[in-house]
Order: C-alpha cells, then structure tokens, then sequence
C-alpha cells in the first residue's frame, strides 16, 4: 500500500481516506458547514454499529485525523472547537 506524509508521524493512502472516514469526509462535502464531535456523533449513530460508548471518541479521532491529512481546517476557539472543509483542497 502506497502512503504519503502529510504531517510528522501522521500518514494517509495516497488515494485518500477509505471506510468510515471516507463517509464522514462525503457528508461534510455535502452538508458543508460547521462539524462538531457532536454533529459527527449523529452522523455515525446513522451509518455506523459503533456502540455508543465509542461514538464520541471515534468521531473525534475521524476529524482530528481528515483535519491533519489535510481535508479540514480545525477552527479552534476557547469552549467551541469546530471543522470545516478546507477551500483549497478538491474533492
């Protein structure tokens, strides 16, 4: 499997994100907006089987993850951390 850095000891396949975070980076293309852990967790408690002890902490790892391979701009103001997709970077 072909990989590419982005960012140190962070890496993602050259082709892009696959599985669920693949389906979180459509929905925030469709939606656009701001996305929350919360706004996420909603999401995932749709199309995942994730038990809900999980959901939360997964949906974090999702953002903070497309956010450093570079699809998200992580907004990151005191009591209201957010993500938007990144102007810059094409679908």
């Amino acid at each position: 499997m072909s990989t590419t850095t982005v960012q140190a000891g962070a890496t993602a396949p050259a082709a892009g994100p696959t599985g669920r975070p693949a389906q979180l980076l459509a929905e925030i293309r469709r939606q656009r907006g701001r996305w929350n852990a919360t706004r996420t967790v909603r999401l995932y408690r749709r199309i995942t089987d994730l038990p809900d002890t999980r959901l939360r902490a997964v949906a974090r790892g999702d953002l903070r993850d497309l956010a450093t391979w570079g699809h998200l701009a992580l907004h990151d103001q005191p009591s209201n951390r957010y993500y938007t997709l990144r102007k810059d970077v094409r679908p």
